[in-house]
This record gives C-alpha cells, sequence and structure tokens, in this order.
C-alpha cells in the first residue's frame, strides 16, 4: 500500500485539483463520513451532498461543500467525481438562504409529482448544509 496520497476533484463546471499530495481526506458517502488516510483500502462509493476537507502538509485544511457523485481509491490516488463542487470561501449565505426559502416554499405546493418532490428536497438539503458550512468554525 502507499504512503503518498494523491487527490483529484472534477465537476462538470471545473477541475478543483488534480494529483496533489495531501495527507488527509474527509468526504460525505451515502452511507456517511469517511477520513482517507494514507494506505487506505481500494474502494468505490457515493457520494451525498455534504462537507468534503482536505489537507496537505504544513497547510491549513481546505474546506467545502460537494454533492453528489462518485469517489475511487486505487494506489494512493482518490479520484472524486461530483456533481457541484464549492469552497467554503465561494458560498454566497444569502444566496443559500433564498435557495432555502424558494425550496420550502416549492415543497408546500399540493401539486408536486414525485419527481419535483425529490428535487426540491435536494435543493433544501443542499442549501442548508451551504449555510451551516459557511457559518461553521471549519477553517
Amino acid at each position: 500500500m502507499s504512503e503518498e496520497l494523491k487527490l483529484s476533484i472534477l465537476s462538470p463546471e471545473r477541475r478543483l485539483v488534480e494529483s496533489i499530495s495531501v495527507e488527509e481526506v474527509t468526504l460525505t458517502g451515502s452511507e456517511g463520513q469517511i477520513q482517507i488516510l494514507p494506505g487506505h483500502a481500494p474502494m468505490i462509493a457515493t457520494l451525498s451532498t455534504g462537507l468534503f476537507q482536505y489537507r496537505s502538509k504544513g497547510r491549513d485544511p481546505v474546506v467545502g461543500v460537494i454533492s453528489s457523485g462518485f469517489f475511487r481509491i486505487s494506489d494512493g490516488q482518490i479520484h472524486v467525481l461530483a456533481e457541484t463542487v464549492e469552497l467554503k470561501s465561494e458560498i454566497d449565505i444569502d444566496r443559500a438562504k433564498k435557495a432555502q426559502k424558494l425550496a420550502e416554499e416549492t415543497l408546500l405546493a399540493a401539486d408536486l409529482d414525485a419527481h419535483r418532490f425529490n428535487k426540491y428536497q435536494l435543493k433544501l438539503q443542499r442549501s442548508l448544509i451551504r449555510q451551516q458550512i459557511a457559518g461553521s468554525e471549519f477553517q
């Protein structure tokens, strides 16, 4: 097993990092949060909307919000492919609050089909997580 850990995070909109050396990575998977350290066993898993964090040697952690997708760990490499990636410093709290309000109002509509209900439920979840991360004490 490799004692070096390389991280790549990609979304359709951007390439956040590519093959950078890190000491640890935290992702929100479908089964909950997972911390990945050098020497981690190979795996593939799905992502859920939530926190991501990584730390390079001698640097402060980089924190953000990531949404659905998947990640793969193999041979000391972590590849993250996500629908959206947003750093904590990029989160607009006012926009997240507006998104929360719109999602809550839409979810109260009596004429929602199952697809739209699920869509706005995910929008509400994402807006709440964005607000939580932006207002948190994470670095």
